[in-house]
């Protein structure tokens, strides 16, 4: 943990908070995720020992509690960690509103399914399960997400299920995650071909209407982004 040694406030929290990859566990911890294995599925290329490091610093600090039950190891955050979710929810807010739209390297089709997946809204999902089958035309191989979407259960996973899937999503990675950012609508996406959909009209509409967009994607955004810096153009 990199030491500023100042008395100020914003500096020793900082201290805590602010090394890579810690506001993003208390992110996960805050959406519900309390075992290493689901905490791990919202930072695909976190190193675990990273996380372990991590986890013991908040543990250190106060801020999570580690919980032994029946022999499972869970971690929860404490008052002084859940006081942390106006932040991590305003930070989000900021980026969205002034940061420039994520890069091609910046986006995961595993990631991006999670992320949706996670965040819809099970009141808008039909009592009957919806199948779903998800192609993404520019990922690496497997490019093939498979959902499963009811009021009961969301399944996100790359086998084949046993129903066949009522809805085809064929897409861009960057389309995809640009309307689930809210850079651009569903129907400006389809007119641009970088999303297509197949299926039954009724089962495309739930779909859509299930599907929703993240949290981020009200915010308005600032006409006048901050540049990037030198060498991170790509």
């Amino acid at each position: 943990m990199h030491r500023y040694e100042q008395h100020c406030p914003i500096a020793r929290a900082a201290e805590v908070v602010a090394e890579s990859w810690t506001l993003l566990i208390v992110r996960e911890l805050l959406c519900g995720n309390e075992c290493r294995v689901d905490i791990a599925k919202g930072l695909p290329k976190i190193a675990p020992s990273v996380l372990s490091r991590r986890l013991r610093t908040l543990e250190s600090h106060g801020l999570v509690t580690r919980v032994v039950e029946a022999g499972e190891v869970s971690y929860r955050l404490t008052s002084a960690g859940r006081e942390l979710r106006p932040i991590v929810e305003q930070l989000g807010a900021w980026g969205q509103r002034w940061l420039d739209r994520p890069r091609l390297g910046d986006l995961d089709p595993e990631l991006l399914v999670y992320d949706i997946c996670r965040e819809i809204d099970r009141a808008r999902l039909p009592a009957d399960p919806l199948t779903v089958e998800v192609d993404f035309a520019d990922a690496p191989q497997p490019r093939r997400w498979w959902l499963i979407l009811s009021a009961a259960e969301v399944v996100a996973g790359q086998r084949h299920p046993d129903t066949a899937a009522a809805v085809r999503v064929s897409c861009t990675l960057g389309a995809l995650a640009g309307v689930w950012l809210g850079h651009v609508t569903w129907l400006q996406a389809v007119r641009d071909r970088g999303i297509m959909l197949a299926g039954d009209a009724a089962a495309v509409r739930s779909l859509i209407d299930c599907l929703g967009a993240s949290r981020f994607a009200g915010m308005a955004r600032v006409h006048e982004s901050l540049p990037r810096p030198a060498g991170d153009r790509g």
